[in-house]
């Protein structure tokens, strides 16, 4: 059962994202168009709207995992964990600028405006959902580079997809080994003594003489598969369906 602090700051980060997904939607309907000539003041809103809800997930994220571990912490560079550094050096101006090329290839395609339009929208959110989490992962990956502890146990978030319930518990070597998916509210808690199903720890030590792959105690069930995505990592998904990169998403 996960502790009440691990549960209170899942609902922290819920809160943030609601709150930055709220604001990305007023932007977006107080803009006087979507033309390219509008592209300027979108971004000049909305990024540093979405970098300041990702440096505010840091300190949430440090401070929860302060608390968790009962001993103060070294400190991370927030520069390192948000914006371009947490999308594998994707800029955000050129992230956030994807929805209007979204509305722009639906209008093009014959798509009625109310459809393209929230369809557009739709990926703004959820792009600005994914990297207040993709924050969140690199806090835990910096505070585990450099504090010694036993990694971190994946714990599902109420609203957990069956993709996130199948992996809920895993033990997590790093959380590089936590994939995300749109959409995903699940956090970790660190670990204070070995996992009981761990093969290797963190710093190398081996625990049991075999090993499954990148989530452990158990094999990945046979409904979920981690598909590797240049921008987001390692990203949770059904391995009946084709993957689709973000590259293949923009040539839609």
């Amino acid at each position: 059962m996960p502790s009440p602090i691990t549960l209170a700051h899942i609902e922290a980060e819920r809160r943030l994202r609601a709150a930055v997904t709220q604001r990305v939607t007023q932007i977006w309907n107080g803009l006087p168009g979507h033309d390219r000539v509008n592209l300027d003041q979108w971004l000049s809103e909305v990024v540093p709207l979405v970098g300041t809800a990702q440096r505010s997930s840091v300190s949430l994220t440090h401070a929860y995992l302060t608390q968790a571990l009962g001993r103060p912490l070294s400190g991370v560079n927030p520069d390192e964990l948000i914006g371009a550094a947490a999308r594998n050096g994707a800029a955000p101006e050129e992230v956030y600028t994807r929805p209007f090329i979204s509305l722009w290839s639906e209008l093009g395609d014959g798509t009625i405006w109310t459809n393209a339009a929230k369809a557009a929208l739709d990926r703004a959110t959820g792009m600005a959902a994914t990297d207040v989490q993709l924050s969140m992962r690199d806090t835990l990956k910096a505070v585990g580079e450099t504090e010694s502890f036993y990694g971190y146990q994946r714990v599902a978030d109420g609203g957990a997809c069956n993709f996130c319930l199948e992996v809920d518990g895993a033990y997590l070597t790093s959380s590089d080994a936590m994939p995300l998916h749109s959409g995903c509210g699940c956090s970790v808690e660190p670990l204070e003594e070995a996992h009981r199903g761990a093969v290797k720890l963190p710093d190398g030590t081996v625990v049991r003489d075999y090993a499954y792959g990148p989530l452990n105690p158990t094999p990945l069930p046979s409904g979920v598969t981690i598909n590797q995505h240049g921008e987001l990592g390692p990203v949770l998904g059904d391995p009946n369906q084709h993957f689709m990169d973000e590259s293949e998403a923009l040539a839609r």
